[in-house]
């Protein structure tokens, strides 16, 4: 079955707080690993910018019920592209909060991504994100090595 990679930006609800971050992370986890996707989530400054990665019927579905998701407003799909292997493989649901006191090795991964220091997913093209994305999950990997 053929693999994809959903990339999409969104809105966050303005009453989302840290606990719904985590219980985000810990249904998401499952439920992907049940359904063999695998991803990472970065929310900062209100957005989200999102990777999936799975069979594509299955990514395609678990989009469609993102974009449903009260929690999310103006979802934009930002790349969808076929893959033969995931960026994310050890990853049900990894989420990295940004926020202004990013790391600075966060910050240069964002500026080597975009060009830009501000975390403006909507504003990325399908390559920034990425990179950018790709960047952040090299940096979690070496922090838990």
């Amino acid at each position: 079955m053929p693999l994809i990679r959903l990339i999409y930006s969104s809105d966050a609800r303005e009453t989302l707080v840290y606990r719904d971050f985590m219980e985000i992370m810990t249904k998401a986890g499952e439920v992907n690993a049940s359904l063999e996707i695998t991803g990472m989530l970065c929310y900062g400054n209100g957005k989200f910018l999102q990777a999936l990665e799975g069979e594509r019927a299955t990514v395609n579905d678990l989009y469609f019920r993102i974009s449903s998701d009260p929690r999310h407003r103006a979802c934009q799909l930002v790349q969808v592209e076929d893959i033969t292997t995931r960026d994310f493989a050890e990853w049900g649901m990894k989420i990295v909060n940004w926020s202004d006191a990013a790391s600075a090795s966060q910050q240069a991964t964002l500026v080597a991504a975009t060009g830009s220091d501000r975390f403006e997913p909507d504003q990325m093209t399908g390559l920034q994100a990425t990179n950018f994305l790709r960047g952040l999950a090299a940096a979690e990997r070496l922090l838990l090595s």
